[in-house]
Parts: C-alpha cells; structure tokens; sequence
C-alpha cells in the first residue's frame, strides 16, 4: 500500500515540478536502471525514451543510503539487463515519479507520483516518517494547485499540468 496521486506532466511542466521541489530542498533523482551505479542519478529529468519513465526522488533532509543492485542477466526485458538499481527502496525516504505516456490517448499505466508506506513489509522506516508525510502532502498540493482534475475513469481522477492538457488537446 503507499499513498498516490494520479498526474500528467509535460517536459515543460517537469522543469517547473524539479524548480518547486529544489527551491526548498536538495533533491537527488534517481532513474529506473543504468549502465553503472553512478548514472542512476540525474540532475534532471532526461528527455522521454526508452528506459525513461520512472524515477525516484529523494529529499537528502531523511536519512537515507542508497544501495545499488543488477538486474539479473535472464530478464525478459533485455534493455534491463544486468543494468544497475536501487537495491533498498522499500522503507526509504522517497517518492516514485512515473511519467504519463502523453502520446498516447488511452495509456495502460498512468503517471503518479506515489509514497510507499506499507511499512509493515520490512523492519520500518529510519527517518520521520510524519515529517515525510507532511513534505509528500506539500508536494501533492503543489500538484494539484497547479493542475486541472480530469476524470479519467469512473471516479478515478488525474491532475493535468499546464503543458501536458495542451500537448493532450493538441
């Protein structure tokens, strides 16, 4: 379980996203799998692509150390494997951004940004997790204050930023 809201951003509205998240805190990206442990962090998200669609952030205020792990050589997804990852993301401070396939008019997967806190499935978090609660809910509103609400299924509603409802709108 994990606490998610459903949104969609454009590259322009991830710019705005990583400025209002680095304006009140350092913050490390991570991607989804890399060649060497060291291009697991970005400065930036890159441009969209294969292999580009999820990342993690990390607000370095919780305690966190990163540990890094290969995915193994029998994937079936061969553009994973033996790629690097993140090891230990259960119970760490951080929150999984996945971007929303904007090209697409009916994806299977949409974008979120989402908090694991089912707890309960390791020894239990090391950092503050009401302190983290409250910086998720920051970052939810901001979210939410600067997108539109769309219902995307029945009773089921996504937050489009600015520059995504206009690539949508086309």
């Amino acid at each position: 379980m994990g606490r998610q809201t459903a949104v969609a951003l454009s590259d322009e509205d991830e710019q705005a996203f990583l400025g209002f998240l680095r304006a009140d805190a350092d913050i490390r990206i991570y991607r989804w799998a890399a060649p060497r442990p060291e291009f697991l962090v970005v400065p930036a998200f890159p441009p969209r692509g294969p292999g580009g669609w999820s990342y993690r952030l990390w607000n370095t205020a919780f305690p966190w150390e990163p540990e890094y792990e290969q995915w193994p050589q029998d994937m079936r997804d061969p553009n994973l494997a033996s790629k690097f990852r993140l090891a230990n993301t259960s119970g760490a401070p951080l929150i999984e951004y996945s971007r929303h396939a904007l090209d697409n008019p009916a994806p299977m997967v949409h974008g979120r940004v989402y908090w694991n806190t089912d707890f309960a499935i390791y020894s239990g978090p090391t950092y503050d997790t009401a302190a983290f609660s409250r910086w998720y809910d920051h970052v939810v509103r901001w979210l939410r204050k600067n997108g539109g609400r769309v219902e995307i299924a029945k009773n089921w509603f996504q937050y489009w930023l600015p520059g995504a409802w206009a690539q949508r709108r086309g």
